[in-house]
């Protein structure tokens, strides 16, 4: 029987994925003894892994009425992609400095050209978690922990509302050779150009997000 600990790993796990995925959509409220009961555990994990989704900024708990999942809003993710380009753009310059090794480059390769391969075959899925490793791996090899650890809640925080992008508009159909342009910088150690690309980048993304939120429901999916 998997022990207490466990247990609220895979509470805030699953948990935490349903609110990614939006499974559990912006304004959803759940139970502790509901999601007590589709987990198969007790209610003492569930709330702990409750509050840890709380920390995260994800959900607000609420007394005797387990957890509502928080909306998104267009101020939310301005902020989040703002110190996306900061924490981002750091590791960059870091990573394009040191420089970069054969095996690191390789990753980042391996990596965009997943996302080649899903493009072709229209699975959103695996390109958005090969985007997510590209840019995981890009904080890691820069060798800072600290950034590295901002930068993964961050990219939690932002996930709901690119999922939500991909869902009604697809991946982009530049997005690979965007990433190859970016890795190409990165392995000639043009630093300067590597973070000026990627903050380009961001912006265009943060502004493709807040534009669907506000149209969606008028500057926040829903509260």
């Amino acid at each position: 029987m998997p022990s207490s600990t466990s247990n609220v790993s895979i509470a805030y796990r699953k948990l935490k994925q349903a609110i990614l995925e939006n499974r559990l959509g912006p304004g959803t409220q759940v139970l502790e003894q509901e999601a007590a009961t589709q987990l198969e555990m007790s209610r003492t994990p569930v709330r702990e892994a409750m509050l840890m989704l709380q920390k995260d900024g994800l959900v607000e708990m609420r007394p005797r009425q387990g957890m509502r999942v928080l909306p998104i809003t267009v101020g939310d993710i301005s902020e989040i992609y703002e110190i996306l380009e900061v924490v981002e753009g750091l590791a960059i310059r870091k990573l394009a400095e040191k420089p970069i090794n054969e095996k690191e480059a390789r990753a980042l390769e391996d990596s965009v050209t997943l996302m080649d391969l899903s493009l072709e075959r229209g699975d959103l899925s695996v390109w958005a978690a090969a985007d997510k490793k590209f840019h995981e791996d890009i904080v890691k090899f820069s060798g800072n922990v600290h950034l590295e650890t901002v930068f993964l809640q961050l990219w939690d925080r932002s996930q709901r509302a690119r999922n939500m992008l991909l869902k009604a508009h697809g991946a982009p159909v530049n997005s690979a050779q965007e990433h190859w342009e970016l890795l190409k910088f990165i392995k000639e150690g043009k630093a300067a150009e590597a973070v000026e690309f990627q903050k380009s980048l961001r912006a265009e993304a943060a502004e493709q997000i807040c534009k669907m939120i506000f149209d969606v429901m008028g500057g926040m999916v829903p509260s």
